[in-house]
């Protein structure tokens, strides 16, 4: 019966410490990698301090965004790789949630009409709007530029010669 006791136990244990960040190694980086369209990887090492902190935050976030954006963990002490961007945004499982639905978002969203422009310009953020005749190189541009710079401001573009009109200086 005790035998029993501890078998349960022990389950209840395993299932009480699921975790919703997933485990890459060496091996299966590359190839579990590409299963996603945005993921965060936390390359840590098991005593350092700040990575031990960020772990109930990381795991809380990943919890929240599960089935959106996928957040993944690499034990540097036990593989190797490279720096592929640093994350210099908040270290708190809302400030995570909030940096990742961003990141899942476009990196500049289509103002189609003056009440969408309006509501855009109503936001006090630092913004960029992009005022195009049609879609141009100059748009791809204005594109490529929006997503390098999505951290530090909010993007807007449009076709719509109403607004073009009427915004043209």
């Amino acid at each position: 019966m005790l035998r029993v006791a501890l078998l349960c136990l022990a389950a209840l244990g395993g299932l009480s410490s699921a975790s919703d960040v997933l485990e890459f190694t060496d091996d299966d980086f590359d190839s579990r990698i590409g299963d996603h369209d945005l993921i965060l990887v936390e390359f840590f090492a098991p005593w350092c301090g700040h990575c031990k902190r960020l772990a109930p935050e990381y795991e809380a976030a990943a919890t929240r965004l599960k089935g959106t954006v996928a957040l993944a963990k690499v034990d540097c002490t036990a593989n190797n790789g490279e720096e592929t961007g640093p994350y210099d945004g908040p270290r708190t499982s809302d400030g995570i949630v909030s940096f990742l639905k961003k990141q899942a978002g476009p990196a500049s969203v289509e103002l189609k009409s003056a009440e969408d422009l309006d509501k855009f310009t109503s936001d006090q953020d630092a913004s960029v709007i992009g005022f195009f005749s049609d879609s141009s190189a100059d748009q791809a541009e204005f594109l490529k530029a929006a997503s390098a710079l999505r951290e530090s401001y909010r993007f807007a573009h449009t076709n719509n010669p109403d607004l073009i009109s009427a915004n043209a200086e």
